[in-house]
């Protein structure tokens, strides 16, 4: 999936005698930038990847215009100023002259001349980029939804390839976990189960939010990861917990057309966790929706529940979502502030997990 914030990472000039390393206190700064902005599905133009030789017979006025073409392609460019470049400075004008948003690195005081051509300043690598993180995941959720459900409707009723895994396991920095066990198709006793619909896109859409690791099944699953425990999926997130990376984890199932609620809550937690404070808590913030409600785990995923609380010692939520919160297209409000309350939720005990409050 390519998200409409592409990024081009400046310098282009001067290729020929490029040293990355001098380019910023963190040694290739390059590499590092791709690599995070990659994992939330960002595009990224890397100029040396696209760099035309700098061999003498070719025309100068032909390298100036491919660098040019890059930036027309960027909705964003990631300047380094830590080292003084011609090119870069005029990319950065080429650049804001034509309404890209330019974002850059460097030391202050910055030069009026830079203050003016860009929205966004940093003095350092990772604010940079969870900057940009956060203004592309803000403007496109509602697109990724579609086109993450999309891409999982082609393949929710087939058996995955021989030797792959019927789910995808997405790393992020926050503490917590979201699963979607039932995002595709499933058996449980013999009985072939229709998936809960875009509950793979908003546990897509959580990890993209608020940088959760999360869990979502991509094949058709032979048996339900909810109800058996010697599932591939089952031991994919006893190893994600065990990694000790996660202090929280959040299961998004869907109810159906005839339940009345809105949202249930379902907690379940090792004796003498805050399981309940952390459900007050989550409830709290979905509290503009309709009749969100709190009961005892359903015997559907109570198995699974169990594993985690119980074995694995962590605190989990069932969190089932009614369908008429899980339409994007139709519903597109609805769907973006559930996605943004939780993410809202996810953050902040996540901040507490790494504080050791939690």
């Amino acid at each position: 999936y390519i998200t409409q914030e592409v990024v081009e990472m400046s310098d282009l000039s001067d290729l020929s005698d490029l040293d990355i390393s001098q380019l910023s206190p963190v040694p290739d700064w390059r590499t590092l930038a791709i690599s995070k902005l990659q994992r939330y599905g960002l595009q990224i133009v890397n100029p040396i990847d696209w760099a035309i030789p700098n061999i003498p017979s070719l025309d100068i006025e032909k390298r100036v215009r491919r660098a040019l073409d890059l930036i027309d392609q960027c909705d964003v460019v990631l300047a380094n100023l830590h080292r003084s470049s011609y090119g870069t400075a005029m990319e950065i004008f080429y650049a804001h002259r034509r309404g890209k948003m330019v974002t850059v690195i460097g030391n202050n005081p910055f030069s009026p001349w830079v203050v003016s051509h860009s929205q966004a300043r940093f003095g350092e690598l990772n604010p940079a980029l969870d900057f940009l993180i956060e203004e592309s995941l803000q403007t496109d959720i509602l697109q990724w939804a579609l086109q993450f459900e999309s891409g999982l409707q082609e393949k929710y009723e087939d058996y995955p390839p021989s030797g792959e895994p019927d789910y995808q396991f997405f790393g992020g920095d926050n503490p917590t976990l979201v699963l979607a066990p039932h995002a595709s198709t499933y058996f449980r006793d013999g009985q072939f189960l229709e998936p809960d619909f875009f509950t793979g896109a908003i546990a897509s859409s959580l990890h993209r939010l608020a940088r959760s690791h999360a869990t979502i099944s991509t094949y058709c699953a032979a048996a339900d990861p909810c109800y058996y425990l010697e599932t591939p999926y089952a031991r994919g997130v006893a190893e994600v917990i065990k990694s000790g990376q996660v202090g929280f984890v959040l299961i998004v199932l869907g109810l159906p057309w005839h339940e009345t609620a809105g949202i249930v809550l379902e907690p379940a937690g090792p004796d003498g966790s805050d399981i309940q404070d952390l459900c007050g808590r989550l409830r709290m913030r979905l509290s503009p929706f309709e009749q969100v409600v709190q009961r005892e785990p359903e015997e559907d995923v109570r198995m699974l529940q169990n594993f985690i609380a119980q074995t694995m010692n962590v605190p989990s939520i069932v969190m089932r979502v009614h369908r008429r919160f899980r339409m994007p297209r139709l519903q597109p409000q609805a769907f973006l502030h559930l996605n943004t309350s939780v993410a809202e939720f996810l953050k902040e005990i996540g901040t507490e997990f790494r504080r050791g409050i939690a």
